[in-house]
């Protein structure tokens, strides 16, 4: 479960669980500041919920929240079936909801909004025909729900009638069907590292290319910096993907 501080995210998993494991109170504060994991049996399945800290949280910098991230893939090998991402109908549509699926994505990889489903908490406050209103003719909710392949579902915390889960785990598993029963992967969330770190090291290249000046070139996709450039990067490309090679004053990154 992924989402902003306060939509309701431990409050979830507690309803998918039929059980109160995850901490919720009602507070404008992230409750949940690390990856917290609690499974139970639902409907004959033994269910898996992951609850994580809250997206956009000014409390939580972003080096923690990425570790917390490494945790969570971690807590759901051989890898979660779906994400899903929580948001409140009671509130004002911000940047912030719109921005969580690029989030994703910029976390997970592009793959990963194949396997997401919008989830809307506080449904108990709206009718039915409000609700699909809301998501069909909002123009920012439904261009939302079109970027997660059209997939949402209507949660109702307070209410203790199983049937939503129910639905909400049929829909699940019609999406892994569409994706031909495959799981997210930890593969694919290694790929998404691997271009995440061959992007900060192009976009570091490049600022040193601008500070090196004359004593930089660019050629056939690789940054070549002379000594003057004084531009440092990390070992550890190594490993995700790409060549790191020293020469007299020179470092090459080239992207295999």
């Amino acid at each position: 479960m992924v989402g902003k501080t306060g939509v309701g995210k431990s409050a979830t998993g507690n309803t998918i669980l039929g059980d109160t494991v995850f901490k919720e109170e009602l507070s404008l504060e992230s409750v949940t500041t690390t990856c917290q994991k609690h499974q139970r049996i639902v409907d004959c399945q033994n269910i898996s919920v992951i609850d994580t800290p809250g997206l956009f949280d000014t409390k939580i910098s972003k080096e923690k929240l990425k570790e917390e991230i490494v945790k969570c893939v971690e807590m759901s090998v051989p890898g979660p079936h779906v994400f899903l991402m929580v948001i409140r109908l009671d509130v004002r549509f911000t940047d912030e909801e719109k921005n969580t699926v690029t989030w994703i994505q910029n976390n997970f990889g592009k793959d990963a909004k194949r396997y997401t489903i919008i989830l809307f908490t506080r449904g108990d406050l709206f009718k039915k025909a409000s609700i699909k209103d809301m998501v069909t003719k909002n123009k920012q909710i439904a261009e939302l729900v079109s970027q997660c392949g059209g997939r949402y579902h209507i949660f109702s915390n307070t209410d203790e009638n199983p049937a939503q889960v129910t639905k909400l785990l049929k829909k699940i598993d019609k999406m892994l069907m569409k994706n031909g029963g495959q799981h997210y992967t930890n593969e694919m969330y290694e790929k998404a590292q691997r271009k995440i770190m061959m992007k900060k090291a192009q976009e570091a290249a490049l600022v040193g290319v601008s500070v090196a000046g004359a004593g930089a070139a660019v050629a056939g996709g690789a940054v070549l910096i002379g000594a003057t450039g004084g531009l440092a990067l990390p070992v550890a490309l190594m490993a995700g993907g790409a060549a790191l090679a020293g020469g007299p004053g020179v470092k090459v990154i080239t992207d295999k």
